[in-house]
């Protein structure tokens, strides 16, 4: 389904509810935008999404251990030449003297933001705001997922480097994370957080991962390319 409007297109993908037999978690169906020259003239943000289901496991089988993000953090600021020193007092003056004054050091500016903590800042306000979704609606907010961060930064970082923007298998995520359910929305284009939020609540497939009440946890990551940023949401419950 194409919504024209005069921002561009947005290209909606519904969400798919896919069950997968333990060990089978390859999706019967993928979801692809062809990403044609001609296809982005115009383009100015797109959106899909999707969700998977586990089938109930057997009692006794071993999960996957949860893993924890790789993503570095974000360039911690270098303090300006001089803020970590104390000023040593001037001389003592001849008696009856007046001291003179001392020089004030030059104020150094601020570090300038880098593409990293651009890219976790978003993610962070896409977070926020899906919970403002989720209140709203009278559900639960979604607590922040180590594993579903990072399979979403893995994952926008991969579309970004491949020039894609589709939905890989969900599967890999089911084991990593080892959930029962998993969900995903991907935005292309948008240049805000509050951007890509409402674009995903004006389409009914995006929304019902976001308001889905089977999700408990999410995890979010940005990644800029050449068409902007492309956030993923990666939903686990």
């Amino acid at each position: 389904m194409r919504l024209v409007g005069s921002a561009g297109v947005l290209v909606v993908a519904l969400a798919l509810i896919l069950l997968a037999a333990p060990g089978a978690y390859a999706p019967a169906e993928q979801v692809t935008l062809a990403l044609t020259s001609g296809d982005l003239v115009g383009r100015l943000s797109e959106t899909v999404s999707r969700s998977v289901e586990r089938s109930p496991e057997p009692a006794g089988v071993p999960q996957p251990e949860q893993s924890t993000t790789d993503a570095e953090p974000p360039a911690e600021q270098t303090p300006a030449a001089g803020d970590a020193q104390q000023a040593e007092p001037p001389p003592a003056s001849p008696s009856g003297t007046a001291p003179s004054p001392q020089p004030r050091p030059a104020a150094q500016p601020a570090a300038p933001a880098t593409a990293g903590d651009t890219a976790t800042t978003m993610a962070a306000e896409i977070v926020t705001l899906t919970n403002v979704e989720r209140t709203a609606a009278g559900l639960p907010e979604l607590g922040v997922n180590a594993c579903a961060t990072e399979q979403a930064a893995a994952r926008s970082a991969l579309l970004v480097a491949e020039g894609r923007f589709e939905h890989d298998p969900l599967g890999p995520i089911l084991e990593a994370c080892a959930a029962g359910t998993v969900g995903e929305n991907l935005s292309l284009g948008y240049a805000s957080a509050q951007a890509a939020v409402v674009g995903w609540m004006d389409s009914p497939g995006h929304k019902e991962n976001i308001l889905r009440r089977s999700f408990s946890q999410i995890g979010v990551a940005c990644t800029q390319g050449a068409r902007g940023w492309l956030c993923a949401q990666v939903f686990v419950g």
